[in-house]
């Protein structure tokens, strides 16, 4: 359902709430050297981007645990590293109790 107040679309599943925006609009948020960086770094095409916003990384390991087996695409972890999907979710699988907001994959053994 969207939310009144930012628009983004809400979605409350296994107890958690998240915040979606579909709009492409948070690419905006980086500097345009850096989307070309990671575009030649990870030979992607156009960029698309999706945002999604909840209140703690047991939420967030929920989330992409359910929606991005089998997506092809990067995951911005928004502290310094951008991986890609299956890394990403080998990692958490890997490192059940890890914070990417403070350990950065290249910390781990």
């Amino acid at each position: 359902m969207p939310d009144p107040v930012t628009g983004d679309e809400k979605l409350q599943r296994h107890g958690y709430s998240y915040y979606i925006d579909h709009s492409g609009g948070i690419l905006a948020d980086y500097e345009p050297e850096e989307l070309e960086q990671v575009q030649v770094a990870n030979g992607i095409g156009e960029p698309y981007a999706g945002y999604v916003s909840c209140q703690s990384t047991d939420a967030a390991r929920v989330f992409l645990r359910g929606v991005l087996p089998g997506v092809d695409g990067l995951v911005d972890t928004n502290h310094y590293e951008i991986l890609p999907v299956r890394e990403f979710l080998t990692l958490v699988d890997r490192f059940p109790g890890r914070d990417w907001r403070r350990q950065p994959s290249t910390a781990l053994q």
